[in-house]
């Protein structure tokens, strides 16, 4: 298997790009570290982040993004969550931080009611985009893509759902696998919504796999330096304990949006095929294929430096 040139598959290119992030934000706080990592590169110039999905039926999740978005001065983001009833909404394990940020006095959605569906979100906002602009950036299960994928035509397009994602999304960035094969815990939550994706989704796909992020330890800079009321330090510190730091798997998805694999990251090149019936994947190479997945370049370590920078900064 050679690695692909980083160029050739996926380049930022000059100017910010614009993004939406969807996510399951709460069962970890890795989530809440790829919120912190958009904000800076945001701040950098790098990424403009359009809206961000909440991607299970936990009440908690929407506000949690929303209080996340205000303390780093961008509360007029728009967030959406998923309009399925009894997805992964179990608080034993969803109300670690979530909760918490949720019923914050920063939120706009204490308790989950008047959030928008993510489905209609991403339609609207992807009706206002310009062509083949945006980049989707999925740090859960899909099923907020699945869903939009089966989406038919409404007041913001008269567009089908692949149809419209065709036409707007640049590119797919999806936290998911375990590459070249075996089990991830995005895919196994909702193994339809991963297949029906990487089978359907008309623009080329990333995946950032588990054993990508698993060797990027982050989040000590984080608990060490920032101040007791950053909410990601409340989150990582609700979430570890007494660990000390998290593997950074949703983190490498937002900083391969917003630089690209090189340096970082090699590709390979293929298609993911997904089991339907356990979420287990594999990998078929094939240098033209329309998947790629990130291979391993610089020290991990490094790698893990320049997100706990990122993540430690002040908004």
């Amino acid at each position: 298997m050679n690695p692909s040139p980083a160029s050739a598959f996926y380049e930022p290119g000059p100017g910010p790009v614009p993004v939406i992030l969807d996510t399951d934000i709460g069962p970890d706080c890795d989530d809440a570290g790829a919120v912190a990592v958009l904000h800076a590169l945001q701040t950098e110039g790098r990424l403009q982040s359009l809206a961000m999905l909440h991607c299970t039926s936990s009440r908690w999740g929407a506000g949690c993004l929303d209080a996340l978005n205000v303390y780093y001065g961008r509360g007029d983001i728009p967030v959406g969550t998923l309009p399925t009833s009894n997805f992964l909404d179990d608080d034993s394990r969803y109300a670690k931080y979530n909760r918490l940020l949720a019923t914050s006095p920063a939120s706009r959605y204490p308790d989950g009611s008047g959030v928008p569906d993510a489905p209609t979100l991403y339609r609207e906002k992807l009706a206002q985009a310009a062509d083949g602009s945006i980049v989707v950036v999925a740090i859960g299960p899909l099923i907020n893509l699945m869903q939009l994928l089966q989406t038919e035509p409404d007041a913001h397009s008269p567009l089908d759902g692949v149809a419209l994602v065709a036409r707007k999304v640049r590119h797919l960035v999806v936290m998911g696998g375990y590459l070249p094969e075996g089990k991830e815990w995005n895919f196994e939550m909702h193994p339809e919504a991963a297949a029906v994706v990487c089978e359907q989704w008309p623009t080329p796909i990333t995946y950032t796999g588990y054993e990508i992020g698993l060797a990027v330890q982050t989040g000590a800079r984080l608990l060490r330096e920032a101040p007791p009321e950053h909410p990601v330090r409340i989150s990582y510190a609700a979430y570890l304990g007494d660990k000390p730091t998290r593997p950074s798997w949703d983190l490498t998805a937002v900083l391969y949006a917003a630089h690209g694999a090189a340096p970082y990251w090699d590709l390979a090149r293929g298609r993911m095929v997904v089991n339907t019936t356990d979420g287990s994947n594999r990998w078929i190479d094939d240098p033209q294929g329309p998947h790629a997945y990130l291979r391993e370049r610089m020290d991990p370590a490094a790698v893990a430096e320049l997100l706990d920078e990122l993540m430690a900064r002040q908004p």
